[in-house]
């Protein structure tokens, strides 16, 4: 019997500076991209992406994760590729970011209906109620406010009304004029 491989212990995240390069070009390979990261320092760890299903299966996915060994390289790696030309795309670098859900809580929303600041959970209604004290208030602020609009009024539906109007006519114009087929 074989002996399981030892398990490397996971990175913590002061030694482990991980990178998330976007927008590769469909054409690129893990391998040319991997000698370019390499440029920079040493990497830790490289991940390249592909689709596991679907009509693209087996394809890059467009980006990639690279970790490096010390914050300095993945700085350097960061300044000389972020914006550069990697047959036709740009190449976009940014820190990746670890799985939001887990790490914070959902953001709070806060709502100014002009009394007070609510910090809380809101529920839809409390929302739409918010939004139209907010509304009658701007109407009060200025009565010859009006916000109520009529369909079709406006100065571009107008426009569209007599482009429609013309098109037709000439459909029906060009039907007109043609003649049946005699022998």
């Amino acid at each position: 019997m074989t002996d399981p491989l030892p398990v490397p212990p996971d990175s913590s995240p002061e030694s482990d500076y991980r990178l998330w390069i976007g927008n590769l070009d469909s054409r690129l390979t893990e391998f040319s991209i991997l000698k370019i990261l390499q440029k920079f320092g040493s990497l830790k760890k490289f991940d390249f992406l592909y689709h596991k299903s679907g009509p693209d299966q087996g394809k890059s996915r467009g980006y990639c994760f690279a970790s490096y060994d010390n914050k300095a390289c993945a700085e350097h790696a960061m300044a000389k590729m972020n914006g550069k030309l990697a047959l036709s795309k740009r190449l976009i670098v940014k820190w990746a970011n670890k799985d939001v859900s887990t790490e914070q809580e959902k953001p709070k929303m806060t709502i100014n209906t002009g009394n007070r600041a609510e910090e809380e959970d809101i529920s839809p209604q409390s929302k739409i109620q918010a939004i139209e004290a907010k509304l009658q208030k701007m109407q009060d602020r200025n009565p010859s406010m009006d916000l109520k609009a009529v369909p079709g009024s406006s100065q571009l539906s107008v426009v569209q009304r007599e482009a429609r109007l013309k098109q037709l006519e000439l459909i029906n114009a060009k039907k007109q004029s043609r003649k049946p087929y005699k022998r």
